[in-house]
């Protein structure tokens, strides 16, 4: 899925966080053959107005991990070193998956057991989804039907109920990006044929130029109701922590309160 969706959007980045070091993500200062200094910027940085897909994000260094908070709070990388001192600008989305501490989610543990993660990091996502593992005999045949199609072949897959490969092949084939698909053409005859008959599927180079169409033109604003519900959502999650803590010191005895979050 990640290495999908940056091939999907206009500017993307696949990265690893086992393979992945802070100077990779952020920006590095290398001396050339003839000792001069330059900065090379990292994933962050040349993903610039794009998207970052950094898997196995639960792999990496916490030091490594750490370097990413200014990007992602700030959307700058702010560099001094060898006599180098400039920001870079790294207007960049972080799409991230990491794995739980189990190896697979325990329902029966809150989701902060179940995600070895500082709330430094996770306070700086905006959506974090819980992808669970769920049990369930119609779903575990299908995902195994599509899974067994993928090895064998389309002409194989046709064999199985309820899957068709070739409805998918178009869609899922990220690597023919320059085939006859990506002319202006056949990108607009693909948007037109989905739009006016609601049946098929955008391909790979239409999802791109839609994206890319909307980044350029498409400026959304928060209306006032959707703020006011921000508003109210955030003091009370702010006066729960208070009351909890609170609660907790009167029952200690201790005069103390806990940190209330404020990202």
């Amino acid at each position: 899925f990640l290495k999908f969706v940056s091939k999907v959007a206009p500017i993307g980045i696949y990265t690893s966080g086992k393979g992945s070091s802070a100077a990779g993500l952020t920006a590095s200062v290398v001396r050339d053959s003839k000792g001069e200094f330059y900065l090379e910027g990292g994933a962050m940085v040349l993903a610039d107005g794009g998207i970052v897909c950094i898997d196995e994000f639960d792999k990496m260094r916490p030091n490594d991990r750490v370097a990413i908070h200014e990007a992602m709070e700030q959307q700058t990388i702010s560099v001094a070193k060898a006599g180098i001192t400039t920001v870079l600008n790294s207007r960049a989305s972080v799409l991230a998956a990491a794995n739980p501490v189990f190896g697979r989610y325990d329902d029966l543990k809150s989701a902060h057991e179940n995600i070895d993660l500082m709330t430094t990091i996770l306070s700086r996502f905006d959506v974090i989804f819980l992808v669970r593992d769920i049990r369930d005999e119609e779903r575990d045949r299908n995902i195994c039907q599509h899974i067994m199609g993928v090895h064998m072949g389309a002409a194989a897959a046709g064999n199985f109920d309820n899957y068709n490969r070739s409805s998918n092949a178009g869609f899922f084939d990220t690597e023919n990006d320059n085939s006859a698909a990506s002319t202006p053409e056949a990108i607009a005859e693909n948007a037109m044929n989905v739009a006016t008959t609601g049946e098929g599927e955008l391909s790979v180079p239409t999802m791109k130029k839609y994206i890319q169409f909307c980044k350029a033109r498409c400026s959304p604003r928060l209306s006032e109701e959707a703020g006011g519900v921000l508003e109210s959502n955030y003091t009370k999650i702010r006066d729960d922590v208070r009351q909890k803590a609170i609660a907790a010191a009167g029952r200690s005895g201790e005069d103390t309160q806990a940190a209330i979050p404020i990202t």
